[in-house]
C-alpha cells in the first residue's frame, strides 16, 4: 500500500458509520483531519527542535491514530515510528521521518478528498 492509498477495510467500516450516523459524518471527520494534520506536523518539528521528546511522542501518537482511523495506513506507520523513536532515535532520524510524513500528506489528502466524494452530503 502506498501513501495515497486508503485501507479498504477501514473505509468499509466508515461507510457503515455513515449509514448509521447520517450523511456528512465522514466528511466531518475528514475536514477535522485536514484542519489538524498540517499544524500537528509543524508542532512535531518544533518539539523535535526543542528536544521535547514526550510532546513529540504524543503528537506522533495522535497522528498515528487519526491517520489509521481514516485508513491512511502508510502515514500512520511512519507516525508510529516517530512515536516509538521519539525517546531513543537520533534527531536526524526523527527529522527524516517527519519529512517523510510531510511528503506523504498531499497524496493522503487527495485520496481522502476523492473518497469523501463517494458519500452523499
Amino acid at each position: 500500500m502506498q501513501a495515497g492509498e486508503l485501507d479498504p477495510k477501514t473505509w468499509k467500516g466508515l461507510a457503515y458509520l455513515e449509514s448509521i450516523s447520517g450523511p456528512g459524518a465522514i466528511a466531518e471527520m475528514v475536514d477535522g483531519y485536514k484542519r489538524d494534520v498540517l499544524g500537528r506536523l509543524v508542532r512535531m518539528r518544533e518539539a523535535l527542535k526543542a528536544g521535547e521528546t514526550k510532546i513529540l511522542s504524543r503528537l506522533a501518537h495522535d497522528l498515528k491514530s487519526n491517520s489509521a482511523t481514516l485508513g491512511a495506513m502508510e502515514l500512520s506507520a511512519v507516525a508510529a515510528q516517530i512515536e516509538h523513536g521519539a525517546l531513543e532515535a537520533s534527531k536526524a532520524d526523527l527529522a527524516a521521518q517527519i519529512l517523510e510524513a510531510e511528503s506523504m500528506l498531499p497524496s493522503v489528502l487527495a485520496a481522502l478528498e476523492d473518497k469523501v466524494k463517494e458519500f452523499p452530503a
